[in-house]
């Protein structure tokens, strides 16, 4: 593997960025159109100006890979929970999209984050994801067929459009148990309901949440009313049963921890095969190299994980006085790692700007890390496997056709990717 050459990265130096500007200037820069559309400049002059920054206000950023590790791992910190919330945001609990996320498994510390992961690990083992491999397969060649079909005429195909309604709500809601006929009935309202995670959200978007998060427990309350009187073999009935034997799980928690497996198996998942399908696109000659050994499968999903991952920023609270390479952290403080960055730390990888699929020794942050680890992150590396080689060996003359990035910090995706097909 390592006898490829290493493609050049087409990104220039920090082009329109000046040097006077301070890390709390540089950061400003993450919200408006052009830091969205291409965060990684910012990262570049912050990993040399500012690779700690406390910004004054109760929040301090991380862009080291180690330093991001440390905070997801350290027991030190602790989640965005409803304690924490109840001290920043008083109020919140009358929101009904924060409360379907503050409380869901993901912004809970030990012991109910302990107690509701082990409830659902059940659905992720090394046995079961194994079984799931050849559907997975099948379900990435429909999604293939869908974008050929959509394209037959010679016109564009969006991309971000198709698979939101194809692949990862197909693998996801099979899981569940969240039946084909009504998947693209919730993906409005999940794409609403995820706006909450940003550090900053108006009051249109978190009205949108609101209703997104009674529209999706709405339905799934109406799931497990229907898996009660006839349980099948999915995750669903599996947690309506663990409710029912009384082990201490809520009703409310029961409809939280679906609707949080199944919200991160689409939208996280979508936004990762376009941003991968885009960084290939950036870089004709890893696609052609991927196109001629597929073998190399396994290490373009772990470089795109890397290059452009679809989570930017992990954040965690100060459970106690921290100091964090000289920079003295109080309690209480929120600590943000910006994930992208951390990504491409010039002390953890070579070359980091470079997308290069041959590349060995990743460890990108991207699914998290310690307690939280992302739960889901064996399916979605089946997942990209089985649709990113596809995708470009079916249509070698794939090109992009104009896109937009989705607003936000947090979540880094496309509001639409069209391509041409040839």
């Amino acid at each position: 593997m390592g006898a490829h050459p290493a493609p050049a990265d087409p990104a220039g130096p920090d082009a329109g960025i000046p040097d006077t500007e301070t890390p709390d200037q540089l950061l400003a820069r993450l919200g408006t159109p052009g830091g969205r559309a291409d965060p990684y400049p910012v990262y570049r002059r912050l990993h040399a100006l500012a690779p700690v920054h406390d910004t004054g206000r109760g929040q301090v950023f991380l862009t080291g890979h180690q330093d991001c590790l440390q905070l997801l791992r350290d027991p030190g910190y602790r989640a965005q929970g409803p304690d924490w919330m109840d001290r920043v945001s008083p109020g919140w609990r009358e929101r009904p999209g924060k409360v379907a996320t503050i409380e869901a498994m993901l912004f809970r510390d030990p012991p109910d984050h302990t107690r509701l992961r082990r409830l659902v690990s059940g659905a992720f083992t090394a046995r079961r994801l194994a079984a799931l491999r050849p559907e997975v397969a099948q379900l990435a060649d429909l999604a293939l067929d869908r974008i050929a079909d959509a394209g037959c005429d010679g016109g564009t195909v969006d991309l971000q459009e198709l698979l939101a309604d194809s692949l990862p709500i197909a693998v996801i809601g099979a899981l569940v148990g969240v039946p084909e006929s009504d998947r693209t009935l919730l993906q409005q309202a999940m794409t609403a309901m995820m706006q909450v995670v940003e550090l900053t959200v108006d009051e249109a978007a978190l009205t949108a949440a609101d209703r997104g998060a009674e529209l999706l427990l709405g339905y799934f309350a109406e799931l497990v009313a229907q898996r009660r009187k006839q349980p099948t073999e999915d995750l669903a009935s599996a947690l309506v049963a663990v409710r029912d034997e009384g082990t201490g799980l809520s009703e409310d928690e029961l409809l939280q921890t679906l609707l949080l497996l199944f919200m991160a198996g689409v939208d996280t998942m979508v936004n990762h095969l376009v941003n991968a399908t885009a960084a290939f696109l950036a870089h004709p000659g890893q696609a052609a190299l991927l196109r001629a050994e597929p073998g190399l499968a396994e290490g373009a999903v772990e470089e795109a994980l890397r290059y452009d991952p679809p989570i930017q920023l992990l954040a965690r609270v100060a459970a106690a006085d921290l100091t964090i390479r000289q920079c003295a952290v109080p309690a209480g403080s929120l600590v943000i790692g910006l994930v992208g960055a951390a990504n491409r730390d010039p002390e953890r990888y070579p070359d980091p700007e470079r997308f290069d699929i041959t590349r060995t020794g990743t460890a990108a942050v991207s699914f998290g890390g310690g307690l939280h680890y992302c739960l889901g992150a064996p399916l979605a590396r089946i997942e990209s496997a089985a649709f990113l080689p596809g995708l470009l060996h079916r249509f070698p003359g794939l090109r992009p056709a104009g896109a937009a990035r989705r607003r936000g910090l947090v979540l880094r995706g496309f509001e639409y990717f069209p391509v041409a097909l040839r």
